[in-house]
């Protein structure tokens, strides 16, 4: 790829509700959940866009979405403009063409948890949006992971079941049921892929979710509370305050329209 060509790229992050109608563009888009879920048919492909899955919906494919609940999405559009200013840039991302849905594999994650830690300065910096996509890109276009090493897609479902049931009592032993390993193999699965374990996954997820639903909803603090599996209010305020040194009020302070 160019090194000098930052408008290949545009990051964003965006948030979508409803039906999406039947459409089609002329650059390469590659979609990942931040939080939620989508449905989505590319090419009359269904599946959907969430924890464990993202999608590649490539050049002039004809495409149509529905997203009801709650979400955010990191959206990359790919220029597949053959001017000389786009040439390798163009021919590196051929094998793109062979793509749809592809897991969210523990390299892919990294990213997303950067992303998710980092977004306005991300999407807000061209040279920042342009270094995450480049390396989004090259783990997309690195070969599938063999069959023999099926650590990363349970982890993949971990992950997924994890994010679907935020809001209720998670236990390890359910996670690890759902992914089809042991509980020992969860942790060591955590601890090798994130350098973290399922508690701390989940406690940070629920309190991202609860900063995106403070700052971008008028929901009442108690009900986002137990949207994301807090018992009350003060458990959430509680658990904001000793991990992000925050309360809800201040989150709900810096959006000027709340």
């Amino acid at each position: 790829m160019s090194a000098t060509d930052p408008q290949s790229f545009s990051l964003a992050l965006r948030s979508y509700s409803g039906e999406v109608e039947l459409h089609e563009h002329d650059f390469h888009q590659i979609v990942l959940s931040q939080s939620g879920s989508m449905e989505i048919e590319v090419d009359g492909r269904g599946g959907k866009v969430d924890a464990s899955q993202g999608v590649v919906i490539c050049a002039g494919s004809r495409h149509t979405f529905l997203a009801n609940t709650h979400n955010n999405f990191l959206v990359l559009d790919v220029s597949t403009d053959r001017g000389e200013a786009h040439k390798s840039t163009s021919a590196s991302l051929d094998p793109l063409n062979d793509k749809r849905f592809f897991a969210v594999r523990p390299d892919i994650r990294h990213l997303l948890d950067y992303a998710s830690s980092n977004g306005p300065q991300l999407v807000g910096s061209l040279a920042m949006a342009e270094s995450w996509s480049r390396l989004l890109l090259c783990s997309l276009l690195q070969p599938e992971v063999a069959r023999s090493d099926p650590g990363q897609f349970i982890l993949a479902r971990a992950l997924a079941y994890i994010e679907q049931h935020l809001a209720t009592a998670l236990t390890v032993h359910d996670i690890a049921r759902y992914a089809g390993t042991s509980e020992r193999r969860l942790y060591a699965l955590f601890g090798q892929h994130l350098n973290t374990t399922p508690f701390s996954h989940i406690a940070n997820l629920r309190l991202s979710l609860a900063i995106d639903l403070l700052r971008q909803t008028s929901l009442s603090i108690i009900d986002i509370a137990h949207r994301t599996g807090y018992a009350d209010q003060s458990a959430l305020t509680h658990a904001l305050k000793k991990a992000r040194h925050l309360t809800p009020a201040v989150v709900r302070k810096q959006v000027p329209d709340h």
